[in-house]
């Protein structure tokens, strides 16, 4: 899982330049949107590097257009998504907005997700 909590595209693109940064983009497997998904945390760029299962977006209700990022985030990740359990659907996106509290559970090299609402 990648946390990269406020980073904005200027910001990803500066860590791009590392090759170290770019080796280790290759394992992750679930990315928490940036910046609340907002469009000035979506970097693109990223996504030559590795493509996720999931994208998970905390944010609160749309208030802006800039939080309009869902479709960005469903174009990068894998196609097949991830099945989260309380609704027994795959999903790419996950958001706090549709889906209340989300929630992992590791065990050994698989992840399970529940969530608080039905989606």
């Amino acid at each position: 899982m990648l946390f990269p909590g406020d980073l904005e595209k200027a910001g990803w693109r500066t860590l791009l330049r590392q090759p170290a940064f770019r080796a280790e983009l290759s394992g992750t497997d679930v990315l928490v949107a940036s910046h609340h998904g907002w469009e000035n945390g979506f970097c693109e760029d990223i996504f030559a590097y590795f493509t996720p299962s999931c994208v998970v977006i905390s944010d609160k209700a749309k208030m802006h257009a800039t939080q309009e990022t869902v479709p960005d985030y469903r174009a990068v990740v894998r196609a097949q998504g991830v099945h989260v359990r309380t609704t027994m659907k795959d999903r790419h996106v996950l958001t706090t907005r549709r889906d209340g509290w989300i929630q992992f559970t590791v065990d050994d090299d698989n992840f399970y997700i529940d969530t608080e609402f039905q989606g």
